[in-house]
């Protein structure tokens, strides 16, 4: 989904990470939360020791602590988790990548180094490696992508609603707009958020 309005690996490896991110909330990701939170600990400590950006820390401690809190299927299957979930992650690319860059590291292994940290404490195992050789590929074989909120919250954003789109298409649906409200969106949420994304797929492929 994300292909067409971000015709680049790098933010389309971030689609797939923010497809995977809201069922962080099962109880059988909490031992991948827990290394989430103790990474952001250890990140955010060592940074604020040395006097470094420690934003990114900060960012992967907010994240484990909203998965740890929200019920499976709850705040991280809305629009404002998603919105919310999205922000810290972007933060965490952005304040990663400078830092990176900073410390003398080649931009396109900055991301490189970014996705395999995204893809280890967020992907399921089988898919780490593949994802990580691909990525890799890809960012060292393809043009170098705009840093900016676009190309980075965008299609994480992508990702976290695709994620809630086929969920609706399940028996028990998905409560999108939750905690504004209780209502349970099903198969026609769906088929709406299919239509919006061809929409934009096709006013972004004319653009180009």
């Amino acid at each position: 989904m994300a292909i067409p309005v971000f015709p680049a690996v790098f933010p389309v490896a971030l689609a797939l990470i923010g497809a995977m991110i809201p069922d962080m909330d099962h109880e059988v990701k909490s031992g991948s939360v827990s290394t989430i939170f103790l990474l952001g600990l250890v990140i955010f400590l060592v940074f604020y020791i040395l006097g470094l950006p420690y934003l990114a820390g900060i960012a992967l401690m907010d994240l484990a602590l909203i998965f740890y809190l929200s019920g499976h299927r709850g705040f991280t299957h809305s629009l404002i988790g998603a919105l919310i979930l999205s922000a810290c992650l972007t933060v965490f690319v952005l304040a990663s990548f400078f830092l990176l860059r900073s410390l003398g590291l080649d931009g396109r292994a900055s991301l490189v180094v970014i996705l395999t940290v995204l893809g280890f404490i967020i992907l399921n195992r089988l898919l780490i490696l593949p994802f990580v050789l691909v990525t890799l590929l890809g960012v060292f074989l393809t043009d170098f992508p705009v840093m900016n909120l676009y190309t980075i919250m965008g299609p994480l954003l992508l990702g976290f609603i695709s994620h809630d789109m086929l969920d609706s298409f399940t028996p028990s649906g998905v409560r999108f707009m939750r905690p504004l409200s209780g209502r349970t969106f099903r198969r026609g949420f769906g088929v709406l958020m299919l239509v919006l994304w061809a929409i934009l797929a096709v006013y972004s492929l004319s653009g180009v």
